[in-house]
């Protein structure tokens, strides 16, 4: 998950600097003023989508269910689960009658399933998520204005004049920028200068970046580096990413979930709990049809965005929550999870020996497909299996490759295959991954979806 704010963001301070102010003291709040909080802001969201939603308008009325009468967090219980399918059906009537006057932006995500799903944000769910990462950072020391650096592939990969270029210093923002589309030992040698030369205090990127990161940095023999703490975001951190990671920062990582529908925030603490940003979206769970008796379903619910809220809307990814509540050493009593259980792609590796941990990105940069899975069938060829949508042309087919190349290089093969759902492949646990290493992988067979799980 990549997030680039706009400047216009900022126009509003003192809306920010007042969430702040409101977040900075919710953390310490009992669970009861903490759930008093939580649903006054859902009352106005269900309001403001009765009367203004057209979609939420006609769905309440259908069964008979009025804001007003919502005492308790439970009661949003009795509406129906939002699907992501019914997003793309009823992508027109989930937007607000008035949406133009929440200064709105249209986001994209290819989420975890590979397919392309759009939505509306508002300033206020933008000023929602650049709060909420200056809180978490705090909890590791950080003050605005301290210089970090990030590892990120879509801040490159959107603009072709910099794709080459390993690093890139924002002197407005903070924030030395490292390219993780060219993750080589070579490019990570030059990287380490740059750290070296600004010493930025913190480091944020994805699990993978970061773990892959740090073996080129050990392979090179270069030892030296060392942040304040290191910012794990967007999916899965292993207990072998976390080992390695730290040993060669010399540094704590602070681990987070989210996702670009930001009905939900998870975020981990310095003495290691998952907590729940219960002032940031509602987060409810529902069992996972695998029986697992503590993996749960998530299903959040918006608390800041008027522009297009989603209620009760399943995220497709799941949670192991805890066995009644549990204070955390910090102090904080935003409730905890056990862990996360999110995205865990394959990584592809070129022949020129870079590692691309963020090929999932590059569907949200096309439209006209309604499903794609990347698949490394040799060392020097990539498969784009593309099931294509009403829109699809050879214009998008010539976008997607052209992506795509910019993030594998010359040095390796690239090509688009229109397909049906299926012959796309899954693994023997029945989910179907957006990245496949075919080639010389250790892995678990991959077999195609005839069964009917595509």
């Amino acid at each position: 998950m990549s997030i680039d704010f706009r400047i216009k963001d900022f126009f509003y301070p003192n809306r920010i600097w007042k969430l702040h102010r409101k977040f900075e003291a919710n953390q310490w709040l009992s669970p009861e003023e903490l759930e008093k909080y939580q649903l006054a802001r859902l009352k106005a969201v269900l309001t403001h989508a009765f009367q203004e939603v057209p979609y939420y308008g006609k769905l309440f009325r259908s069964i008979g269910f009025h804001p007003s009468d919502v005492t308790r967090i439970e009661h949003i219980r009795e509406l129906p689960i939002l699907d992501k399918d019914t997003i793309r059906a009823q992508f027109d009537s989930l937007q607000s009658r008035e949406m133009e006057r929440y200064s709105p932006v249209k986001a994209r995500t290819s989420g975890s399933s590979g397919k392309p799903l759009e939505f509306y944000l508002d300033r206020s769910s933008q000023a929602l998520e650049f709060v909420y990462y200056w809180r978490h950072w705090r909890w590791a020391g950080y003050r605005l204005g301290d210089l970090f650096a990030e590892l990120s592939s879509h801040y490159f990969l959107i603009r072709p004049a910099m794709d080459q270029l390993d690093t890139h210093y924002q002197v407005h923002l903070r924030r030395l920028l490292l390219n993780s589309n060219r993750m080589s030992r070579g490019s990570c040698i030059e990287m380490a200068k740059q750290i070296r030369r600004l010493r930025p205090r913190f480091l944020k990127g994805i699990s993978s970046a970061l773990y892959f990161f740090a073996l080129n940095l050990r392979g090179a023999g270069i030892t030296d580096l060392k942040f304040d703490c290191i910012f794990s975001t967007g999916e899965i951190i292993t207990p072998l990413y976390r080992q390695v990671i730290e040993e060669v920062f010399h540094s704590k990582i602070l681990d987070s979930y989210g996702h670009m529908e930001r009905t939900v925030a998870i975020s981990q603490c310095p003495e290691g709990g998952y907590h729940v940003n219960s002032d940031y979206g509602l987060l409810e769970t529902v069992p996972d049809e695998s029986g697992r008796e503590k993996v749960v379903s998530v299903v959040g619910t918006s608390l800041h965005n008027f522009a297009m809220p989603l209620i009760r809307y399943d995220t497709g990814d799941q949670v192991e929550h805890e066995s009644g509540f549990r204070s955390c050493p910090c102090g904080r009593t935003l409730p905890l999870i056990r862990s996360i259980q999110g995205r865990s792609e394959d990584v592809i590796i070129t022949p020129d020996g870079r590692f691309l941990t963020t090929l999932f990105i590059v569907p949200e940069l096309v439209s006209g497909v309604d499903f794609i899975q990347f698949v490394q069938t040799s060392g020097n060829e990539l498969e784009i299996r593309v099931v294509p949508g009403n829109q699809w042309n050879e214009d998008e087919s010539t976008r997607l490759q052209n992506y795509t190349r910019r993030m594998t290089g010359d040095s390796m093969r690239v090509r688009v295959c229109p397909i049906t759902t299926d012959d796309l492949l899954f693994d023997r646990s029945g989910k179907i991954r957006n990245v496949i290493r075919l080639y010389d992988s250790t892995r678990e067979e991959y077999l195609p979806s005839r069964s009917g799980t595509g």
